[in-house]
């Protein structure tokens, strides 16, 4: 089609068309859709498609911020972005019409208030800061009117809903200790971990039991999907060297920059710092008498050479009372004390490194490189948006390299990881996050687009070749499967070996008979809730152990998922709200929340029916 579109034919005939609406006008039901622009109707408010994009447009800005990434249409999708808006709007249409037909209003001086309040809107002065209010209008695409008739029905929703729940100050005892005590109970187990490595010997497999196995656990020895895939890409490092930049630019820059070249003297430097001014000079008198400088520190501050060492510093490295006394001293001396905010320095030079002072000769290459890459991202531009024409006029990814003069890339076979078939990562691909997930989402047939990568520069690519994700054949995974198979098997047997030795434990035998027999310890898990992960036991296991009666007995799979569990209870601890006062208020809190929800809910839902509600939303998901 666009091939198609760029011929003289095409352009004539599209001036006839323009020519024949000239003549003939537009009929006014051509800019109308015939399904209707409305795709909510709550009584009598309307909101039109437009209205209903501009909602979503603004939550789908609103999550990506939250997730710290710009998610696609198919994410927000799978977000069910689409109908959070429809809910979001139709709730805010029903409260207008509700508390319209009541006359609940609120009034200017209501509105302002709460807006000035809001905390997003105030500076570090606690004050309503303008500037940040309407920062935060235009970033979610609300005019101040817009916003101010959110408010306004927040408010007046809130004379309408807040009222409801108010009759419910608690959560109802019996439902809060019932929930709470299911929840706040804790078990510990005895129990011993059977592994799988004690039944030495297992059969070798058939080919048919090791075909069952693949059959049966496909993901396990399945090739993933691999592509391969031709792109081209355009860094600011592989465009650079083809920027031009004069001897005056670089001398210029040079000297604009000339301190940031030159390497600074460093210093190596001891400190002892004191509180008063007497015992500096009291310390300076011992080291002119001739005491070492790590010796004064040891007797007047009790500090060792590493306490009173800074290390090989620079002037900016120091406070800036300290920088010229230590850097105009001479080797060995000692400063007079220099006062600062930490108090009285006594500071001596152990060893001093010259600083350098680089010329523009000893620069220029760096100078260049740096400039040529700074320059190179309005070249890069320049190109993606060629190689962005190239492919709006129907050229491939090949057609237009050859005319631009880009180099293509073609990987070998290579999986959503990048991986290639040796296992080892394929080299030089696109260091962009998105490369891989665009390369294995898209198909052969797309058409090539132009996308940046994160540390500037472009790309574009292309699928050559797709080989779909395919179960192994069995020639190629046998050891792998055989492996899986004697592993099973011996985790069948020690299954068996531990219901076996359940039976016995139920018919009256005790646990550490059984576990001095088999030269095993008995062990006891840590007391755990029902739903804790942490823990000695599988999730299987605890599970189990919140069904079982004293003096019964459970088998499970160990955590490591190598072994077998054979339990017993060890202890139950009931749940107390004394002793756990934190989580009895969050499940009473959550129990009332709950309810006060399902009341507002129960509330709405008869408002739908009341006022009346229709949403299009087949047509919503055309669009979203």
């Amino acid at each position: 089609m666009r091939k198609g579109a760029s011929g003289w034919l095409a352009k004539g005939l599209l001036l006839l068309l323009v020519a024949s609406f000239a003549v003939w006008g537009i009929g006014g039901d051509m800019l109308t859709s015939s399904v209707g622009s409305n795709v909510i109707e709550v009584g009598k408010t309307r909101v039109s498609l437009g209205e209903f994009q501009r909602d979503y447009q603004r939550n789908l800005n609103i999550l990506s911020q939250r997730f710290g990434t710009q998610l696609t249409q198919e994410q927000a999708r799978q977000f069910g972005l689409a109908q959070m808006t429809i809910n979001q709007i139709a709730s805010r249409a029903l409260i207008a019409e509700k508390t319209r037909s009541m006359g609940l209003n609120a009034d200017d001086d209501a509105i302002r208030n709460v807006i000035r309040s809001q905390p997003a809107f105030q500076n570090q002065f606690n004050q309503f800061d303008r500037i940040m209010f309407e920062q935060f209008l235009a970033q979610n695409g609300y005019s101040e009117a817009q916003y101010v008739e959110i408010v306004r029905n927040n408010i007046t929703g809130e004379q309408l809903f807040g009222s409801l729940p108010l009759g419910i100050a608690e959560a109802p005892a019996p439902l809060t200790d019932t929930i709470y005590g299911f929840i706040g109970e804790k078990r510990s187990a005895d129990y011993i971990n059977i592994l799988d490595s004690s039944i030495g010997f297992a059969p070798a497999p058939t080919d048919e039991e090791l075909q069952t196995l693949v059959d049966d656990n496909p993901e396990n020895y399945t090739a993933p999907e691999y592509r391969k895939i031709s792109y081209i890409l355009l860094t600011p490092a592989s465009v650079a060297a083809e920027t031009e930049i004069s001897d005056d630019e670089l001398q210029a820059d040079y000297e604009a920059r000339k301190e940031e070249f030159d390497i600074p003297e460093k210093r190596t430097v001891q400190q002892m710092i004191f509180e008063t001014e007497d015992a500096a000079k009291a310390a300076q008198a011992k080291i002119t008498e001739g005491q070492s400088f790590a010796d004064v520190a040891m007797s007047d501050l009790q500090l060792t050479t590493t306490d009173i060492n800074l290390g090989v510093v620079s002037p900016n490295d120091l406070l800036p009372e300290l920088q010229g006394p230590i850097f105009a001293l001479q080797k060995d001396a000692v400063t007079e004390p220099v006062k600062t905010v930490l108090g009285w320095h006594l500071a001596t030079v152990t060893d001093i490194e010259p600083g350098e002072a680089r010329s523009f000769a000893d620069v220029k290459d760096d100078l260049k490189q740096e400039l040529q890459l700074q320059r190179s991202h309005d070249l890069l531009y320049d190109r993606a948006a060629k190689l962005e024409d190239e492919f709006a006029g129907g050229a491939t990814l090949a057609d237009a390299a050859q005319t631009l003069g880009f180099k293509v890339v073609t990987t070998d076979w290579i999986d959503a990881n990048g991986l290639q078939k040796s296992g080892d990562a394929a080299a030089d691909l696109p260091q962009s996050p998105g490369f891989l997930s665009e390369a294995f989402a898209r198909t052969t047939e797309d058409e090539p687009e132009v996308s940046e990568l994160a540390g500037g520069g472009y790309y574009s690519l292309a699928v050559n070749a797709v080989e779909d994700a395919a179960v192994k054949p069995l020639a190629e995974v046998k050891d792998q499967a055989i492996q899986d198979w004697q592993n099973s098997w011996r985790h069948q047997e020690t299954v068996k070996k531990a219901e076996a030795l359940q039976d016995r434990l139920e018919k009256g035998e005790s646990l550490e008979a059984i576990a001095a027999e088999l030269s095993l310890p008995v062990q006891t898990s840590t007391a755990a809730l029902r739903n804790e992960m942490e823990g000695e036991l599988s999730p299987a296991a605890l599970e189990d152990l919140f069904t079982l009666q004293p003096g019964a007995y459970g088998v499970s799979v160990n955590k490591e998922g190598n072994g077998t569990l054979l339990y017993g209870l060890n202890q139950v601890i009931p749940a107390d709200p004394e002793t756990d006062k934190e989580m009895f208020t969050q499940i009473s809190g959550r129990i009332m929340n709950s309810l006060r929800a399902g009341i507002v809910a129960e509330y709405e839902n008869h408002l739908q029916k009341e006022i009346g509600m229709s949403v299009k939303e087949e047509l919503i998901q055309e669009y979203f």
